[in-house]
C-alpha cells in the first residue's frame, strides 16, 4: 500500500513539473523587461540592506535588555504601552488612507485630476473640502489663464494699404488679380484704383 501511495505523489510530481514547464514557456513568449544593475549598484544596495537590518536587530536587542531588567508588571505595561502606539500608528494611518480616498472621490465628482489628491488631504473632511475648494477655484482659474494665453494675439488688420500690393505691383495686375483683391480685401482695392 505504501508503494501506491508513493506512486500517486509521483504523478502529482509528474504534472506539477508539466505545468510549470509549459508556464515557463509562456513566459519565454512574452516580452519581459529586464532591469540589469552593475556591481557597485548592488553592493549598495546590499550595504544599506544590511545596515537596515542590523539597526533592527540592534533595536530589537536593546528592546529585550530593557524589558529583561524590567519587573513582570512592568514589562507588561511595557508590552501594552508598545502595542497601543502601533495601534495608533496604524489608525492614523488607516484615517489618512480613507480621508485620500474620500479626496479622489469628491476630485473625481467635480472633473478635475485625481493625481492631487495626495497635496489635499488636511487632518480632517473638513480641511479636505476647503483644500479641494481652494484648489478648483485655482485649477479653473490656471486653465483659464493658458486658454487666454494661447488665444492671445495681434487682430489681422484689414485695409490699410500694407498688405504688401505697391501702386505699382497694382497697376502691373491683370484683370482676374484685381478682381480677387476687390473680393478680399475692398478697401485696399479702392485706395490703389485712385
Amino acid at each position: 500500500m505504501a508503494d501506491t501511495n508513493n506512486t500517486i505523489t509521483d504523478e502529482n510530481i509528474d504534472t506539477k513539473v508539466i505545468d510549470t514547464v509549459v508556464d515557463e514557456s509562456k513566459v519565454e513568449n512574452t516580452k519581459v523587461d529586464v532591469k540589469t544593475f552593475t556591481q557597485e549598484e548592488v553592493n549598495t544596495m546590499i550595504t544599506k540592506r544590511l545596515e537596515r537590518e542590523k539597526k533592527n536587530t540592534e533595536a530589537e536587542k536593546v528592546e529585550a535588555e530593557r524589558l529583561a531588567k524590567m519587573s513582570e508588571g512592568e514589562r507588561l505595561q511595557a508590552m501594552f504601552d508598545t502595542e497601543k502606539a502601533s495601534f495608533a500608528e496604524e489608525k492614523k494611518q488607516y484615517q489618512i488612507e480613507r480621508l485620500e480616498l474620500q479626496v479622489i472621490k469628491e476630485l473625481s465628482t467635480k472633473s478635475l485630476p485625481t493625481e492631487f489628491s495626495k497635496y489635499l488631504i488636511g487632518v480632517d473632511a473638513e480641511t479636505c473640502m476647503n483644500n479641494i475648494k481652494e484648489f478648483e477655484t485655482r485649477w479653473s482659474q490656471a486653465i483659464a489663464n493658458a486658454v487666454d494665453g494661447k488665444l492671445k494675439g495681434t487682430t489681422p488688420k484689414i485695409g490699410g494699404g500694407t498688405s504688401g500690393v505697391t501702386k505699382e505691383q497694382f497697376n502691373k495686375m491683370g484683370y482676374r488679380d484685381k478682381q480677387k483683391l476687390f473680393d478680399e480685401t475692398p478697401e485696399l482695392y479702392k485706395e490703389l484704383s485712385k
